[in-house]
């Protein structure tokens, strides 16, 4: 197969009837090499090495109990996912009754709060399940308390906008 596009470090050689392709995978990534991605990819290992792995996942871990906590405090909303653990990720996937998950994460974008929407990939578990879709929130180490509290304050503007 040729490849789809040219530029540096794709070939092998260039003869004026022929080109002889570098070998996989260079022969498919021609052009200059992701340099900004590997520069930006160092800041953040350096970055997540100065904060500590064992730190990031403390603070993820409350995070993530006082997220279940306010979120549970939500009228009509149902979340998927373990219980609170050692084995809980920060990636809170729910629903709030009677509201599409691509509505929700519509009106949480107004507020500045950035969720994802949709299947996840996971459509098969979505029919088991019997809901359309869920709307997910990812928490991190550079995750707030404070933005946990603007994403409950926005659920409820949602459900004062679809009628509670």
């Amino acid at each position: 197969m040729p490849p789809f596009i040219g530029g540096g470090s794709m070939i092998r050689t260039v003869r004026r009837d022929e080109i002889t392709w570098a070998d996989l995978p260079a022969k498919f990534e021609g052009g200059t090499p992701a340099i900004g991605e590997a520069i930006g990819l160092a800041a953040a290992i350096e970055w997540l090495d100065a904060v500590g792995l064992d730190a990031a996942h403390a603070h993820e871990a409350e995070l993530t109990a006082y997220a279940l906590e306010r979120l549970g405090e939500v009228p009509g909303l149902r979340m998927f996912g373990p219980a609170i653990g050692d084995d809980r990720a920060g990636i809170i996937s729910f629903e709030l009754e009677g509201v599409h998950g691509h509505d929700v994460a519509e009106i949480l974008d107004r507020h500045a709060v950035c969720v994802r929407a949709g299947h996840h990939c996971a459509q098969i578990l979505m029919d088991r399940l019997g809901v359309a879709a869920t709307t997910r929130a990812s928490l991190a180490v550079y995750n707030t308390r404070e933005e946990i509290d603007r994403l409950v304050e926005a659920l409820n503007d949602v459900r004062r906008i679809f009628g509670e």
